[in-house]
């Protein structure tokens, strides 16, 4: 049974250490504790209705755990979670959400469990985090136009692409003093060797929309030709017929992760040990590629039907170039140069 949640109680710390007791040794005996812990509640802001449906598959592999979700964005889960914290415990068993470096402070303040869930061994290192934090989808960067408006011939296939004087006031992106997501992409950008963005593209009539789903929806409309635009709206948009196509451009893509963790103190400890694990398992993993449509983690699941998966893509993870005193100077520059100090 998957419920929204809609009234939270105060969560009753039982099984604390037969978690520590399974950890590492008899995982039937941890399956066995959560079937009878029975219930799991999740903090996740995985979009609808395809976290419900993501959420409804695990329910159907164990059934004797029921499912509470609460989806919040992704401030507002933080500030929730912090929220809990901050009186000693969570009220959740897992959380799922973006990276955001909150996520190290937690941390850092011992708020997160560590554990290795058996199917762990089969991700790559680098989306793995101290045993604690685990990446099991990616966000990525895409180039995408409007096939009706730009032929295949024209359509931009790399970033330095953007700055074609042709694109002058047909280029759109959300900006970046609102998205961590753009950050990251002019983060890579200056790597590629890309310098002075923001005058480039103010010449260049740039135009900014309110959000990934704004930015894609001017495409369609063809309000602009092309955009810089996270792949999420860009998956809904292909299923739904949109005349889009997208590129992923070989010489970077940068990707923002979906991660997911335990809080060290729970109600259901063995529940979110469970849950974590199939959810890196190849049903977890194909079952999130299959509803949301968007790449994932565990190597040998089946690419995404509309775009493509990490086989042979250069992925730079925003924790490789992003720190806060380089968000900070990033946005300063870009406020400075469109005059909104």
């Amino acid at each position: 049974m998957l419920r929204r949640r809609t009234l939270l109680s105060m969560p009753m710390f039982a099984g604390l250490a037969a978690t520590a007791r399974a950890q590492g040794t008899d995982w039937a005996k941890v399956v066995e504790t959560a079937n009878r812990q029975g219930h799991l509640n999740i903090l996740h802001n995985t979009p609808p209705p395809m976290g419900d449906l993501w959420l409804a598959e695990f329910n159907k592999a164990f059934p004797a755990i029921s499912v509470e979700a609460t989806r919040l964005g992704s401030s507002e889960l933080m500030q929730r979670f912090n929220t809990e914290y901050g009186a000693g415990a969570s009220q959740n068993d897992v959380l799922i959400t973006l990276w955001d470096d909150s996520l190290a402070k937690w941390q850092q303040d011992g708020w997160l469990r560590s554990f290795v869930p058996p199917e762990a061994a089969a991700f790559p290192d680098r989306y793995k985090r101290d045993n604690q934090i685990y990446t099991i989808q990616l966000i990525r960067s895409t180039l995408v136009s409007n096939k009706s408006r730009v032929r295949e011939a024209d359509a931009p296939k790399e970033w330095a692409d953007c700055f074609d004087p042709k694109w002058k006031d047909k280029f759109g992106m959300d900006p970046p003093w609102r998205s961590v997501a753009i950050q990251e992409m002019l983060a890579v950008w200056d790597q590629l060797g890309i310098k002075d963005v923001p005058q480039r593209l103010k010449a260049n009539g740039v135009r900014f929309f309110n959000g990934s789903a704004g930015v894609i929806q001017a495409v369609i409309r063809g309000d602009i030709q092309i955009a810089a635009v996270i792949d999420p709206p860009v998956i809904s948009a292909l299923a739904d017929g949109a005349p889009v196509r997208v590129v992923y451009p070989a010489s970077a893509i940068p990707s923002i992760a979906t991660v997911t963790m335990l809080p060290a103190k729970a109600p259901h400890p063995e529940v979110g040990m469970v849950f974590l694990n199939w959810a890196m398992s190849e049903v977890g993993q194909q079952t999130l590629v299959d509803i949301v449509g968007a790449t994932v983690i565990r190597p040998g699941t089946k690419p995404p039907k509309l775009v493509p998966g990490l086989e042979g893509q250069k992925i730079v993870l925003s924790t490789e170039v992003l720190t806060p005193a380089k968000q900070t100077a990033m946005v300063n520059e870009w406020r400075s140069v469109f005059g909104l100090q």
